[in-house]
């Protein structure tokens, strides 16, 4: 039986990857939208064959809906969420799911007492090659890990967002591309963050568009970037072991590693140009499986690969970074 989807918020990352992603999950049908602007409801709506509303109140109070897809501004993650779960409605909610621990925990507490799953939505998490790259770390293919390195390069100039919340602080930053960051980072070396130093710099925008910095999960460094400026995206990860070293582009290239051990390099996995061409429509596999991992948890086929747990362990990791932040420029 479909999972029938309401969709709340109709901006960028709805238009540009989770409808897309949506429409090859065959498990799944979105049968409404909300958004505040009606014509943009309305236009969405229309381009699939949904019910629209321009409020989430009156999305929720659509009895056909099972599960809500939140894709509005961190602001409003944690609020919406309760809303949905107090309604009876299973929730995938953007990242952050809320701007506390405190506000995690009580979606958490909610989602429980009710029965439901409330599941954060962090696609990198669902890359294919990732899939593979924890088989062979499984199989100490580079031995013992002893440091991770990522890199998540954006612009944002180019994603041309419909809302300002991006600009609205120094911090926003931290809360738009770390959790990307720690939920991939999370599944290699566990979710015990500990931030060491974190600096950030105000090269193109009024507040800090780039920074760096320096965690440890467990006893593992964490090392890495993140920036809005970028001129090419992308999303490498690079693990360094006792026996060789991994690396990754979760963005460009979310079929294949390489793989360095004994002085020889192996290119582990490949992608073909159809799955290239995807790539080119915005069409990354990892929203897809994404929303097929939502609909197994939901129905109880498979366990969450990013848990609440997790999720309170990453906005931890979030308010200490925002904390601790040097700022340059």
């Amino acid at each position: 039986m479909k999972l029938r989807l309401g969709i709340i918020g109709c901006g960028r990352a709805t238009t540009m990857f989770h409808l897309k992603a949506v429409e090859e999950v065959e498990e799944i049908e979105v049968v409404a939208v909300a958004d505040r602007d009606p014509n943009r409801a309305r236009g969405v709506a229309e381009d699939i064959g949904a019910r629209w509303y321009v409020s989430h109140e009156e999305l929720l109070g659509d009895r056909d809906v099972e599960a809500v897809a939140i894709n509005t501004p961190p602001g409003l993650h944690e609020e919406m969420s309760l809303e949905a779960l107090k309604a009876g409605r299973h929730i995938l909610c953007e990242k952050p799911m809320a701007r506390s621990v405190e506000g995690c925990r009580r979606i958490a507490v909610e989602a429980e007492e009710k029965g439901l799953v409330a599941h954060p939505f962090h696609n990198y998490a669902h890359t294919p090659i990732l899939d593979e790259a924890l088989r062979l770390l499984g199989e100490e293919a580079i031995g013992e890990i002893e440091c991770v390195k990522i890199r998540l390069m954006n612009n944002l100039r180019g994603y041309r967002p419909m809302t300002p919340f991006r600009l609205q602080g120094d911090n926003a930053i931290i809360e738009d591309l770390i959790p990307h960051i720690l939920s991939v980072a999370g599944l290699i070396t566990g979710w015990n963050f500990q931030v060491l130093d974190v600096e950030g710099w105000r090269r193109s925008y009024p507040v800090v568009d780039n920074l760096t910095f320096h965690l440890k999960a467990d006893t593992i460094p964490l090392k890495g970037e993140a920036s809005w400026t970028a001129i090419i995206p992308s999303f490498e990860v690079q693990i360094e072991g006792s026996e060789g070293s991994m690396r990754m582009d979760l963005m460009r290239n979310p079929w294949t590693l390489t793989l360095k051990r004994d002085g020889e390099t192996r290119r582990i996995g490949g992608g073909g140009l159809s799955r290239y061409f995807k790539l080119l429509r915005m069409r990354h596999p990892s929203f897809t499986r994404q929303y097929r991992h939502f609909y197994r948890v939901v129905r109880g086929l498979e366990a969450p690969r990013v848990t609440m747990e997790a999720e309170t362990a990453i906005i931890a990791a979030l308010r200490e970074m925002g904390e601790v932040m040097e700022i340059h420029g």
